[in-house]
């Protein structure tokens, strides 16, 4: 479905970033029940998966979520602050109303899905402790981590905003966004077509973990739209982190040690301080130091810059350990 959502002045003006904690739970909740979850999730879905078996009313919680397509729009409100806490988004859940909620679950036909939409008054108590004890679960343990890259992403895309403007910022979301100087257009090569108005309340822009590798919005919003999409570096989140050999952090010191380690592969200054668990700002000042000393090479690769160690830091380094 191409989905199509036009957004004026007025409405550029209110064009704003957001993470969502219950948004991520429940498409980690799809993740780990649909068939076929991308590899990038494999090392979290092998530790995840056995967790769900101590989720109370968790079959309810499955009915409404397994949908590949379809999710109802209740369970995923549009962020009213930069980052809500949990607790904040569950009481909006739980405060829908029995109308809405019916609207929103129409198209699924499961037995436990159709006993929601017989009451969900009563029903939505029960979605909201199931969400809340998938979030402690699954989510909570790597939530730090999980915020850190998707600041790092946020922050990369609103220095393109700043720099290059909102086309700029709209044609680097994701392959299947396009921006037409009046609209965005969600698969634009897409046949049928959904035009979404959001009456002046602006968009939030969300990016996500648990989304990848696919883009959504929300086609009947309420107010605000929003629109998910995958964050930069997803699939560094899950990776083990190489400790420092012991010498070499003695050496140079802890952290540039860890970002050698880090460099085996090509990487943003933005997605090394996310995994490292330090600022941007130090892991520039870092990397400086390493590249005057020839250890590490930067290059530009369209908008993104990249650094990667040289061969005298791979000596320096020694190689891969064997699994």
């Amino acid at each position: 479905m191409k989905i199509e959502i036009r957004l004026t002045g007025a409405e550029l003006a209110r064009v704003r970033f957001a993470i969502s904690p219950v948004y991520e739970t429940v498409m980690a909740l799809a993740a780990l029940i649909r068939p076929g979850v991308p590899a990038v999730h494999l090392p979290w879905t092998r530790w995840a998966r056995p967790r769900l078996a101590t989720v109370e009313h968790l079959p309810l919680l499955e009915a409404l979520v397994s949908h590949d397509q379809v999710k109802p729009g209740f369970l995923l409100p549009a962020p009213a602050s930069r980052m809500p806490d949990l607790a904040t988004e569950l009481r909006r859940i739980r405060a829908t109303p029995p109308a809405r909620a019916r609207i929103d679950t129409s198209r699924l036909t499961s037995r436990r899905a159709r006993q929601f939409q017989a009451d969900p008054r009563a029903e939505l108590p029960l979605v909201v402790a199931a969400l809340r004890h998938c979030h402690e679960l699954i989510v909570a343990p790597h939530w730090e981590r999980i915020v850190r890259l998707l600041d790092a992403d946020i922050a990369q895309r609103a220095g393109a905003l700043a720099t290059g403007g909102f086309e700029s910022l709209f044609t680097d979301l994701h392959p299947d966004v396009e921006w037409d100087g009046e609209q965005l257009v969600i698969h634009p090569h897409r046949t049928e077509r959904t035009a979404v108005s959001v009456r002046g309340h602006g968009l939030v822009l969300c990016p996500s973990i648990f989304c990848w590798p696919r883009v959504t919005a929300a086609t009947r919003p309420v107010a605000v739209g929003t629109l998910r999409y995958p964050a930069r570096g997803v699939a560094t989140l899950w990776e083990a982190a190489r400790p420092a050999p012991h010498a070499l952090a003695k050496l140079m010191g802890r952290t540039r040690a860890a970002i050698l380690i880090q460099l085996t592969s090509p990487q943003t200054t933005s997605g090394l301080a996310a995994r490292l668990g330090v600022t941007a700002a130090a892991v520039s000042q870092h990397l400086t130091v390493l590249r005057e000393a020839g250890l590490v090479a930067t290059r530009r690769d369209g908008r993104t810059t990249l650094h990667l160690r040289t061969a005298r830091a791979d000596t320096l380094v020694g190689p891969e350990p064997t699994m």
